[in-house]
């Protein structure tokens, strides 16, 4: 089983610069969607951004610590105290001047928050950022209930994973381990929640799959490669083999789908693949690049066969312009373009394409240490 090296050293490719980044930092978060590549102050800010931003701004700090990723977790961090101020009820969507403006925050949303503190809870280098996950962690139990779709769950269980078994399962190398009594409740709670939670996504592909569709549900839609590797990850931490196999049956699917050959080609939005349909090409969305990635690198954990940190490199050169429209598209300033279209590049710059191309590039940085 890999494991992280107990000294890491940055190989391969270098990070990129946080520059765009730092540019979309507003007053009370990171800022949502960007005109070209100017910050559109009234997209507001959400929690999805945010937590995204929080995984950025570890790896950073964990690698490459500068005033730039503080800050960006700083930022992150305050959004997510202010979205968590009337627990059990979690908001999302934040205007311009600070004001919440929906009712709650998506299951989907949640999800994601599960997956950054759990992350900084056990990879942070700052014991700061370390005891606010912890806090954080501590009354999110009431919120897992609701968390009854599979990318939720599929988030969630990435969170739980770092949470259960750092060592192996989590995306990032891990700080000290914490051995108060405070965290081996969370712990537990982490490792029970993600059994149940791997259990049921178990069920839902046994449910919903056939032979020619290894998928959870009946359409190919956004961030899909999250789904095989939260089994991947949830696999290596439970040491269940069950889950692992359930995992790479469905990985082999998507990839066979979006990445046959030396090119990562991912399902269109906002059309998707619908089972029994046609399979979309455009319009090709970052955060599509980054899951593969990432599901690879579980894939790498899991098997320990290095040739799938080869195809999580080829996932991650959709990027830098190995792609349908041979054509780069992300910026000098770290900056990622919001997909590739039939006519080329869309010309904005939002946080969720930014920091989706920064955290596969820390992810796959951080693999070779393995």
């Amino acid at each position: 089983m890999l494991t992280f090296n107990s000294e890491p050293a940055i190989e391969g490719r270098s990070l990129p610069l946080l520059d765009h980044c730092t540019r979309l930092l507003g007053e009370h978060g990171v800022t949502q969607f960007c005109r070209a590549a100017e910050p559109d102050p009234d997209s507001g800010f959400c929690l999805d951004d945010n937590a995204r931003a929080l995984l950025v701004a570890v790896g950073y700090e964990r690698f490459q610590p500068s005033s730039a990723s503080r800050k960006l977790g700083e930022t992150a961090f305050a959004f997510i105290a202010d979205a968590s101020e009337q627990a059990p009820q979690y908001h999302h969507h934040m205007d311009r001047y600070g004001a919440f403006i929906d009712e709650s925050a998506s299951p989907e949303a949640i999800g994601r928050l599960i997956w950054a503190l759990g992350v900084t809870a056990v990879c942070a280098p700052e014991a700061s950022w370390q005891e606010a996950a912890w806090s954080q962690l501590e009354n999110l139990a009431h919120a897992v209930g609701a968390l009854t779709t599979p990318h939720a769950r599929a988030f969630a269980m990435l969170g739980l994973c770092a949470l259960a078994s750092p060592t192996v399962a989590a995306p990032l190398p891990p700080a000290a381990r914490r051995s108060d009594e405070r965290a081996e409740t969370v712990r537990m709670w982490a490792r029970e929640t993600l059994y149940a939670m791997a259990a049921a996504m178990q069920f839902e592909l046994d449910r919903n799959a056939a032979p020619q569709w290894m998928w959870w549900e009946d359409a190919l839609t956004y961030d899909n490669a999250r789904l095989p590797e939260a089994m991947l990850r949830a696999s290596v931490a439970l040491h269940e083999p069950r889950f692992g196999e359930a995992g790479m049956a469905a990985l082999r699917f998507l990839g066979s789908i979006t990445q046959p050959h030396r090119t990562f080609v991912p399902i269109g939005a906002p059309n998707w693949y619908a089972r029994g349909g046609t399979r979309r090409i455009f319009d090709q969305q970052p955060l599509e690049a980054a899951a593969m990635v990432d599901a690879y690198l579980a894939a790498l954990a899991y098997t320990e066969n290095r040739s799938f940190f080869d195809r999580a490199a080829v996932a991650y050169d959709w990027y830098h312009g190995r792609n349908t429209q041979e054509i780069v598209v992300v910026e000098s300033d770290g900056g990622c373009h919001d997909g590739v279209t039939q006519d080329g590049l869309n010309p904005n710059r939002g946080a969720e394409s930014t920091l989706s191309y920064l955290q596969a590039s820390l992810f796959l940085n951080a693999a070779s240490m393995r």
